[in-house]
């Protein structure tokens, strides 16, 4: 089975709160975190009656998890935020109350509330009823491993998206199946899960962008940004193709290959090109296949062609440039995955 199990159960009744909220403040520096007297399981604030359940599994970068737990309020004290994460939080069972840079929220089942750290202010989770634990779904991803351009995520960040519906509904269905059959994958599949639930992430962020900039009348900056999303969209999904260039972008997308790279300088801050991200991403995905041990019998060259390299040499040059080593060493050395020892 992949993933780590906590239950309250396990832990003597006076001190479980105490415990979970140990576990709880690692990842949330920087709030403070307290009991209320509302919902299912709770003592009156001393502990005694806390209940939670949670499942948490790793997907390479990206973390899901399953909680089930009492009533709880969490306050920002500082301005913390280490991590660099955007999380979904996806109601399945209760109510979510928000504060993000003081707009006031609230996410009930069928929705996903999109966040970041940084504007997050309070975050109350409030059990349907006095029987029924809080239930809840998180999605953490690493901020870089967003490819969309951050200037236009900041329009959907702290808002709750539809989560029963379009790509949402897709996001949401297989985060519940991976957390509800984590018994019957192994070690060697969380990198490839991981892979499909950022591709969702992305279709479902992507989607919910071009829906609020398919107006008539939008202002330019908005229309960069909608250009923008579909551009990135459309590279992420051609970079198997060798002839995936500036040229063939901005052709696409019927502009010309300046206004390109300027939209694009935009999107970076100047830090990268159209060409680097394409080869970066590329170089990504090939390292990430040199690491899987079900492709460990696909020859090198192979693996450089199914993302674009027609050249294994330019890929190998490519490779020891950006990660330091040849393309054979850094599969050989990359360690074998943990024993999969059943459930």
């Amino acid at each position: 089975m992949i993933g780590d199990e906590f239950r309250s159960d396990d832990v003597p009744a006076a001190e479980r709160f105490a415990y979970w909220h140990d576990r709880m403040s690692g990842q949330m520096t920087g709030f403070s975190i307290r009991e209320t007297e509302t919902g299912a399981g709770t003592g009156g604030g001393d502990g005694a009656g806390f209940l939670s359940e949670e499942l948490e599994i790793g997907l390479g970068g990206v973390r899901v998890a399953s909680r089930r737990l009492s009533s709880v309020e969490m306050r920002r004290r500082s301005a913390d935020d280490p991590k660099g994460l955007y999380q979904f939080l996806v109601p399945v069972q209760g109510a979510l109350h928000t504060d993000w840079d003081g707009r006031a929220g609230v996410s009930r089942p069928g929705g996903m509330y999109f966040h970041d750290l940084t504007g997050l202010n309070a975050l109350r989770c409030r059990p349907p009823d006095g029987r029924e634990p809080f239930h809840t779904l998180t999605i953490d991803i690493p901020r870089e491993s967003i490819t969309l351009p951050h200037g236009s995520l900041r329009q959907l960040v702290g808002q709750d998206l539809p989560g029963d519906e379009g790509p949402g509904a897709l996001l949401t269905g297989v985060v519940k199946h991976v957390l509800s059959s984590a018994e019957v994958y192994r070690p060697t599949d969380t990198a490839r899960l991981g892979t499909a639930v950022l591709d969702l992430v992305h279709a479902h962020l992507a989607h919910q962008l071009e829906s609020r900039t398919a107006q008539p009348a939008l202002e330019p900056e908005h229309r960069q940004h909608a250009l923008l999303v579909r551009v990135v969209d459309f590279m992420r999904h051609h970079l198997a193709d060798p002839e995936l260039t500036p040229q063939s972008v901005a052709d696409a997308h019927h502009v010309s290959v300046s206004y390109l790279h300027r939209i694009f300088r935009a999107h970076t801050a100047g830090r990268e090109t159209v060409a680097g991200w394409i080869r970066r991403q590329r170089l990504e995905h090939a390292r990430r296949d040199l690491a899987d041990p079900v492709l460990a019998a696909v020859p090198v060259h192979r693996i450089a062609a199914r993302w674009g390299y027609t050249h294994a040499a330019a890929f190998t040059r490519s490779f020891r440039t950006a990660y330091g080593v040849t393309p054979r060493a850094y599969r050989h050395d990359t360690p074998p995955p943990p024993p999969d020892n059943g459930p």
